[in-house]
């Protein structure tokens, strides 16, 4: 009878130190377990940002007119570099701020992060509705 008791009362200690070690994960300051979480934190982002997408896309109607609406707006603000450059190289590579990013020569453009995303920002709403359907579906496929 001891032994039961005794299994009942690790399996309750076992809960009790995963809650705890949850609620330390929370107050940690250690970087790797920060960087864990925040990471962990991202991602289930990503896929709340791409579901509400895709439901968005399902429950438009395939009109042209909302479409377009729906494309006008897309935004590129606080997607990491990386992405912005591919996606320039990928659509408008004859972009300066694109091509000269990472040049140290060209001053103006070397790793100025507003410069690139207010010139791919301005292409993307001078390009067609085509081009932008493409680029909201390159962002959304990222």
């Amino acid at each position: 009878m001891s032994s039961s008791i005794f299994i009942k009362k690790k399996k309750r200690s076992a809960v009790l130190l995963d809650k705890h070690h949850s609620i330390r994960l929370l107050k940690t300051s250690k970087k790797r377990i920060v960087n864990k979480r925040n990471n962990k934190i991202k991602g289930f982002e990503q896929l709340l940002v791409k579901e509400l997408n895709e439901e968005m896309i399902s429950t438009s109607n395939s009109t042209v007119n909302e479409i377009s609406e729906n494309v006008s707006n897309v935004v590129i603000e606080g997607l990491p570099v990386t992405f912005l450059l591919k996606l320039g190289k990928e659509f408008f590579s004859d972009l300066e701020a694109v091509k000269y990013y990472y040049n140290s020569k060209h001053e103006d453009f070397y790793k100025n992060r507003s410069l690139l995303e207010e010139s791919l920002q301005s292409s993307i709403n001078n390009a067609s509705n085509e081009e932008q359907l493409k680029i909201s579906e390159f962002i959304s496929n990222k």
